[in-house]
């Protein structure tokens, strides 16, 4: 079973994060950004999909014999054109984040690795909401 509690924060100790991310990484992003069109810094994603997504990739892990799966969340940004027909238009050049299974007991996979494998075969998940721009 899930240690959940071990995890969960405060509405306080959220905003300390989002606060120290603003002053730090998020000014060195914009910093070579037009003015009017600061990078984005939240993603939204409708709950039944990402439910849907975890369920998919359990199963997909537990068919494979994964025994401590997990969920890998990536920084990504979007090409100014040409990346895919579903991405709204307007979050060209922007930042995203996207999700994928990785087996937590690969080698590659131990927390803090950059460089986990995502088990082979399994989808991953783009295309939230962005904010900025809306």
């Amino acid at each position: 079973m899930s240690n959940l509690e071990k995890h969960l924060i405060t509405n306080k100790e959220s905003a300390i994060l989002a606060e120290e991310y603003e002053k730090s990484n998020y000014v060195a992003i914009n910093a070579k950004r037009p003015t009017k069109k600061p990078d984005s810094k939240t993603y939204t994603y409708d709950l039944e999909v990402l439910q849907d997504y975890i369920n998919l990739i359990r199963e997909g892990m537990e068919k494979k014999g994964i025994k401590n799966k997990g969920i890998k969340i990536s920084l990504g940004q979007y090409p100014e054109r040409g990346f895919d027909s579903r991405l709204d238009p307007i979050y060209n050049g922007y930042q995203t984040i996207f999700f994928s299974a990785e087996d937590l007991d690969s080698p590659k996979g131990k927390a803090g690795s950059e460089d986990g494998d995502d088990p082979e075969g399994l989808p991953n998940l783009d295309f939230g909401q962005l904010c900025p721009p809306y």
